[in-house]
């Protein structure tokens, strides 16, 4: 079965955001940042790595990793709405746009014919 279009895109943005999320770590890195952001960034940037390889593979475990860190991000995105988070601060709009996209991720892979493509 050819990969859905939704799936290379999705898999895409999530290893260009794994990159992203390397420089923001050289850059706390030579900043002295705290250890716990830091190390948040490590653990990110190691799992949309992963996550990306295997939604691009169609691994069944990329699917359902994708969907346990969109949830972890729905939940960072409900706390970020009412306390400040030292890892990540964000304003009220970007805590509901990371729960509202993030949502629709689960959605999407949730689809039948999305769980048909990670079958394998």
């Amino acid at each position: 079965m050819d990969r859905p279009l939704g799936v290379t895109l999705l898999a895409s943005f999530f290893f260009i955001q794994s990159v992203i999320n390397v420089v923001i770590l050289f850059g706390f890195y030579a900043g002295g940042a705290p250890l716990y952001a830091t190390l948040y960034y490590v653990v990110t940037s190691v799992a949309g790595f992963g996550i990306a390889y295997g939604l691009w593979s169609g691994y069944r475990w990329g699917r359902i990793g994708m969907m346990a860190l969109s949830g972890w991000e729905i939940f960072i995105g409900f706390l970020e709405l009412f306390i400040t988070l030292d890892i990540e601060p964000a304003s009220p709009f970007e805590a509901l746009t990371k729960i509202f996209v993030y949502a629709i991720v689960i959605y999407f892979l949730t689809r039948p014919e999305i769980s048909d493509y990670f079958r394998k």
